[in-house]
């Protein structure tokens, strides 16, 4: 299944990772209104999938969108949700909702990275503590512990189609949250 969802999705991946302000911190040349802008779009992208993750898996525990809701309330952001985004988002199944999870699981790798840069950025100095994109290798736990949890589960040929047409759907999701506004305040 692992492989399945990597080589199906590897194009899009590929895509999403070009299409947001990740690249600017990469650069060491994002602004703090770029960076929390960013924040904010990652917070409605896995707020959203987590939350229909969890109502499919039971021992999914929805950290991601908490770590950003702390960096949101730290930069004075509102954590409001669209709902016209919320409501293009569902998983229906337990197939979906590793579908899905593959892909917020898998971004902790991303994250690592951007991590190590996010000290390099000037624009960014004057954060002291980073909540999301915190570098900690305990992030990597949770992706060891969704491998784990795949590799112990079984599915039949249509939940592998579920699971990785629900993957896609994650990644175009995803590209859908980057392009949203920072609501002003």
């Amino acid at each position: 299944m692992l492989n399945n969802l990597r080589e199906a999705t590897a194009v899009l991946h590929e895509q999403l990772e070009k299409e947001n302000a990740a690249n600017l911190i990469m650069d060491h040349n994002i602004t703090l209104e770029q960076y929390r802008e960013l924040l904010f779009q990652n917070y409605i992208a896995y707020y959203i999938a987590e939350k229909q993750i969890s109502s499919q898996l039971s021992h999914y525990q929805e950290s991601k969108h908490r770590a950003l809701e702390q960096d949101l309330r730290a930069l004075g952001i509102p954590r409001e949700i669209p709902q016209s985004l919320a409501m293009e988002f569902y998983c229906n199944s337990k197939a979906e909702a590793y579908g899905a999870a593959y892909v917020v699981e898998g971004s902790v790798m991303g994250g690592m990275l951007i991590a190590k840069n996010l000290q390099k950025c000037p624009g960014l100095s004057e954060i002291k503590t980073h909540h999301f994109f915190n570098g900690k290798r305990d992030n990597i736990k949770s992706w060891r512990g969704f491998v784990k949890k795949l590799e112990e589960s079984r599915f039949n040929k249509q939940e592998v189609v579920e699971a990785t047409n629900k993957a896609k759907e994650t990644f175009l999701f995803f590209s859908k949250a980057f392009k949203q506004p920072l609501p002003v305040t």
